[in-house]
């Protein structure tokens, strides 16, 4: 049957949270050069902090401020609100300086104990339903939303995976069920998501356009051509789910 995709706001919120645990999921690249995976659990400062708090859609995001005045964006992976508990998978860039910003230190380095500041998620976007197929487009700061994706999606799912990923997927726990055709795209680090941009705009049409659901969310370049290929296939831009994620 069609799907539907409804958008939800929620009131704001921040809660006080601690740095509880932290895994290494994944490394991708040398000691100089590389990347990593790692997943922080943060858990309530005092009971309650947690109250209330809900994400029931496959990309809902809060932001973390770990630093006063510095935060980023991160997707949920997962929560307990009963435990007190929301997972967060972090990309940690191994360059120092700038490029390497200060949640993907402080993931990798900071002592179990410290404390965050979390705000949101502002809303929700909802996929309810069940599309005929999907097409499922994101760099690396979209695999942890595409890895919730396809465990809401379910393992019938048919359509398109296209990854702009040095990493292995599956050492991220991503793994696609046999009716997706998967493709794992290098990256161009002089123009980030252009390669997956042309993946994403040289696939074929929907045989209905109703029963097609898109999720393509990397680099901010990658919404203007994403946005030409919804228009291309005939798919409302407000039936998907295309973002910008980061900024060059």
């Amino acid at each position: 049957m069609p799907y539907d995709l409804t958008r939800h706001p929620f009131a704001p919120a921040a809660r006080r949270l601690t740095l509880a645990a932290r895994t290494v999921l994944a490394t991708a690249g040398d000691a100089a050069a590389g990347h990593a995976f790692v997943r922080v659990r943060l858990a309530e400062a005092q009971p309650g902090e947690l109250a209330g708090f809900i994400a029931p859609g496959g990309g809902d995001h809060v932001r973390v401020e770990v630093v006063e005045g510095a935060d980023r964006t991160e997707t949920v992976v997962a929560h307990s609100v009963e435990e007190g508990w929301i997972d967060l998978d972090i990309l940690v860039h191994a360059s120092v300086g700038s490029a390497s910003g200060v949640i993907g230190p402080w993931a990798a380095e900071a002592p179990i104990g410290s404390p965050v500041l979390m705000h949101g998620p502002k809303g929700s976007v909802v996929l309810t339903g069940a599309p005929g197929e999907v097409v499922l487009a994101g760099d690396d700061s979209a695999l942890p939303a595409v890895r919730r994706y396809l465990g809401m999606l379910g393992p019938s799912i048919t359509g398109h995976l296209l990854l702009e990923t040095v990493f292995d997927p599956a050492a991220l726990g991503l793994v696609p069920p046999p009716g997706l055709r998967v493709s794992i795209l290098r990256p161009d680090p002089s123009a980030p998501s252009a390669v997956l941009a042309e993946a994403l705009s040289a696939l074929p049409p929907p045989a209905d356009p109703l029963e097609r659901f898109v999720f393509a969310c990397g680099e901010q370049s990658l919404v203007a051509p994403a946005r030409a290929a919804l228009a291309t296939w005939g798919i409302d831009v407000e039936r998907a789910v295309v973002k910008g994620y980061w900024r060059r």
